[in-house]
């Protein structure tokens, strides 16, 4: 067989999901026999991960680039190492990576998207997906929407579930017992925790109102959770760590309902952990509040360790929840349907342990890393 050189392209200084995601998968990457290089920002959270697992990266030192910049980038790497493959992995990284082959059919293009497969059947799009060999996704709703609204051949859409390290996620009760202590959990408290970044479409703002619409009675049998920090958009000259300016907003406005006497003990504001399994642990019920989340990988982290899930009736998660089976569904930007939900569990505990089990189960088999990296290097070959 051929060797697979591949390239894969993310610009991208923030540290969500995608960025978490595709650095775990090139990392994964690196153990099979495939060979591969990253285009990535200097000073970006990727590239430092990317380094510490002895991946080969191509430094970007430039903080704003074009597109048709960061297709000379593109090409100028695929004549030096004799690319066979690129990855692009942001919309924008797709741009460029079009661009980057417009005249070369031989190298290959794989993008994985992320995000939600909104319309884009003009002009301009029929020639860039052209330039895409396949379109890769985690979920079936997503590839759905994709043949609805993307000019792009239904035999190009590839279904790779998103891998996960299942060995990791064991339940640590000691542990466990040590955040909620840290924390002050009260005995009879149900915790209620999301993990995102503070982005208003992250539902952040919905769920932290939902207390409101709680009784005095049941806000005592509750403490919300926000695991997460802020988008960052770079870094200034000094090295210091600029945060995009709504999701600063936010999670000042977090703090300070936090600090206020009614919330006082019932929500708290926790930053990223690298270590975020046992904070998962430390949980009764997870939360994703999104507007309009695609696939989430917390989601299925959550489901791992057994936690039953309220999503918002909305992108992808109805799918990770499977309609009532794992969890239940909320509609979207509504503090008082996220607070229904909460009332639901604390009558229902039983069905909060149920929807768990079958959440771990369902998790268990549908992602785990052996299968995905299986399907993306059996992909590389086929193309």
């Amino acid at each position: 067989m051929k060797p697979v050189r591949l390239l894969h392209v993310i610009h991208s200084y923030s540290w969500g999901g995608l960025e978490l995601y595709s650095t775990e998968l090139i990392c994964k990457l690196q153990q099979t026999s495939v060979e591969q290089w990253v285009l990535c920002f200097e000073d970006s959270r990727i590239i430092k991960e990317l380094r510490a697992h002895g991946v080969r990266v191509l430094p970007v030192t430039s903080k704003k680039l074009s597109k048709f910049e960061k297709a000379k980038l593109i090409k100028k790497a695929m004549r030096k190492h004799q690319i066979t493959h690129l990855h692009s992995h942001t919309r924008l990284d797709m741009w460029a990576t079009c661009l980057a082959r417009w005249f070369n059919n031989d190298v290959k293009h794989i993008y994985n998207l992320y995000m939600n497969a909104l319309p884009k059947r003009d002009f301009v799009h029929k020639l860039l997906f052209k330039r895409v060999d396949a379109l890769c996704s985690s979920s079936e709703d997503i590839l759905k929407d994709v043949k609805k609204n993307f000019p792009i051949a239904p035999g190009k859409l590839k279904l790779i579930r998103y891998g996960r390290e299942t060995e990791k996620f064991v339940a640590a009760p000691e542990k466990r017992q040590e955040i909620r202590n840290k924390y002050a959990v009260k005995s009879e408290q149900l915790v209620i925790g999301t993990l995102c970044r503070i982005d208003a479409q992250k539902g952040v703002r919905e769920l932290v109102e939902a207390l409101d619409y709680l009784s005095d009675e049941e806000l005592q049998q509750v403490q919300i959770w926000v695991i997460g920090d802020r988008t960052i958009v770079g870094h200034n000259d000094s090295g210091e760590t600029t945060y995009e300016e709504e999701s600063q907003a936010l999670y000042e406005w977090i703090l300070a309902r936090a600090a206020g006497e009614r919330l006082k003990g019932h929500l708290q504001q926790i930053p990223f952990q690298r270590d975020y399994v046992p904070y998962i642990d430390a949980l009764d019920i997870f939360t994703l509040a999104s507007y309009n989340e695609t696939y989430s990988l917390s989601v299925i982290d959550a489901m791992m360790m057994g936690k039953a899930v309220i999503g918002t009736n909305a992108g992808g998660t109805p799918e990770q929840v499977g309609g009532t089976e794992r969890g239940i569904l909320a509609e979207p930007r509504s503090g008082q349907a996220l607070a229904d939900c909460i009332r639901y569990y604390l009558a229902n505990p039983e069905k909060a342990h149920k929807h768990g089990t079958k959440g771990r189960d369902w998790a268990l088999h549908n992602h785990n890393w052996p299968n995905t990296l299986k399907h993306f290097t059996e992909l590389y070959q086929r193309l």
